[in-house]
């Protein structure tokens, strides 16, 4: 191979399979690949035995909960490398060290040379690599000759059949358990939980926040087949929130259980620079994670304020990244919520922090994603509605194709040539810890349920508006204009739609006037 620029490298790579354009793939497609891949990193020298590993998989919360990990590695003088995905504007964000992301030229200084070792040892299966397991093996490689101390990866869907399952974990966590996926995860949150599970390795410590019974219970299983160490959020280490401070940030303990994790620690009056609740679950994975990997080694000290500071310098933009160009502005929410339970956690923290704004939406989707269930959930929580579709990506779901689901819903009025939505019957939605139900009857649910059921205040807001705008930039600008300071306007649905929005906003939007 003779690539010599970095756009050179890019078109080869965007050559290959990329299952993250794709919606009707199955993980058989991915099954026979493991073996292979294991089989080249010896060859490779073993590049990943080379560094601490910490393996993170889960539904959501991994992005989050890696990046966590990293800030409070690198405060304490930690070189870290993290592999995760998807990325926002270039494939070298998926590779980054010290939260760098690789160069163009180390990108293709290192890629190159690869690729030829891996031609010459086995041509078929250099020409069978996706898009995904080509960078997976990058990464093992370039953290192995950048001499991290801890590398941080992040699972791209499922686990068990995942190209980074070839890594040697120290530690693995799952973040949480809901729908997503189910075409290729399967139909229940034990199948879910059990491919996610798939990570779990003999005797390695496994730390979770997953509260699901059933989810809970799948892997349990099978941690306890492969005699790995369990450290469950509620069992082996609490996070407690002061409930009458209603900053969503702010004032939480960790705490680790006397007798259920290895050290006995305590940290008091922490804060996240990542908004909702549900970072303060994931902020408790990255401490535990940081704890367990300080009991491995002693090349990996740890001290309370740094592990403070670097809560508080935690970035993850698309996550609730909330953007307040001026007083007189609206507030802009970019968000990649792609499931009804990230959806949820959405509108809960941007209600709960803007409790008098009206709300707007643009709301892009891919296709074989829960489309119904998250234009349901909008629906009870929105003033109005924009059905779009992003331009980055084949998957996208046509907006015309949204707002035929909304016409074909129960609830949908007869008005719909209209765009005008009055107001909806009530149907009680109850945010769980793990997953959304969605119940018609609020008085049926079963109050005995294990699960932390939170109902939303205020819900199905009267002269609710919906409409589509099929030029993603045309319909920011449209609602940009349109709005005042009294409205926030969250970009949601899909990382692919934020992320495109997010870079229209930045480079052309907020330079005009509103």
């Amino acid at each position: 191979m003779t690539l010599q620029t970095f756009n050179e490298v890019l078109k080869m790579l965007e050559s290959r399979v990329n299952w993250e354009t794709h919606c009707d793939f199955s993980l058989q497609d991915m099954a026979e690949r493991l073996n292979e891949l294991r089989q080249l990193l010896k060859h490779l020298g073993g590049p990943e035995t080379r560094y601490r590993t910490v393996h993170i998989a889960g539904t959501k919360g991994k992005g989050s909960t890696c990046i966590l990990l990293e800030s409070i590695l690198i405060e304490n003088h930690c070189r870290v490398g993290r592999f995760s995905s998807p990325h926002l504007y270039s494939v070298r964000e998926r590779i980054a060290i010290n939260g760098i992301s690789c160069s163009e030229e180390d990108f293709v200084e290192l890629m190159v040379p690869l690729c030829n070792r891996i031609n010459t040892w086995n041509p078929k299966l250099f020409e069978e690599l996706t898009y995904f397991e080509l960078l997976t093996l990058f990464a093992f490689e370039y953290f192995a000759r950048q001499q991290v101390d801890v590398a941080i990866f992040e699972v791209g869907m499922g686990g068990r059949l995942d190209a980074t399952n070839i890594c040697r974990p120290d530690i693995t966590i799952i973040t949480s358990i809901s729908f997503d996926h189910i075409v290729q995860l399967g139909p229940t949150l034990s199948d879910i939980a059990a491919e996610k599970a798939g990570i779990i390795k003999p005797g390695v410590p496994l730390i979770s926040a997953v509260r699901n019974p059933e989810a809970q219970k799948a892997i349990r299983d099978i941690a306890r087949k492969h005699f790995a160490p369990e450290f469950f959020l509620g069992e082996a280490f609490n996070i407690h929130r002061n409930r009458r401070d209603e900053n969503i940030r702010k004032n939480f303990r960790f705490q680790t259980v006397p007798n259920k994790f290895p050290l006995d620690f305590e940290l008091k009056n922490l804060s996240l620079n990542l908004l909702g609740l549900h970072q303060i679950r994931n902020a408790s994975l990255a401490i535990a994670a940081a704890l367990l990997l300080r009991a491995k080694t002693s090349r990996i000290t740890l001290d309370k304020l740094n592990i403070r500071n670097g809560l508080q310098k935690a970035f993850l933009p698309i996550r609730v990244e909330v953007v307040h160009s001026s007083a007189a502005s609206p507030v802009l929410i970019f968000d990649g919520a792609h499931n009804r339970s990230s959806l949820m956690a959405l509108i809960k923290t941007a209600k709960t922090t803007f409790p008098d704004k009206r709300f707007v939406v643009l709301f892009g989707i891919s296709l074989g994603k829960d489309a119904e269930g998250m234009l349901i959930d909008l629906m009870q929580y929105f003033e109005r509605i924009i059905l779009t579709q992003y331009s980055s990506n084949p998957r996208h779901f046509p907006p015309q194709g949204l707002k035929t689901i909304v016409s074909s819903l129960p609830n949908a009025p007869n008005n719909m040539k209209e765009e005008f939505f009055g107001s909806l019957e009530s149907s009680g939605i109850l945010l769980q810890e793990d997953s959304v139900i969605l119940n018609r009857n609020p008085n049926s649910f079963d109050n005995t349920t294990p699960f932390a059921a939170q109902t939303l205040p205020n819900p199905n807001p009267k002269n609710l508006q919906m409409e589509v705008i099929e030029d993603c930039q045309e319909a920011l600008r449209t609602v940009w204009a349109e709005s005042t300071a009294n409205d926030v306007i969250c970009i949601t649905g899909s990382m692919f739609l934020a992320a495109e929005l997010r870079k229209f906003f930045f480079e052309q939007l907020s330079t005009e006037n509103h």
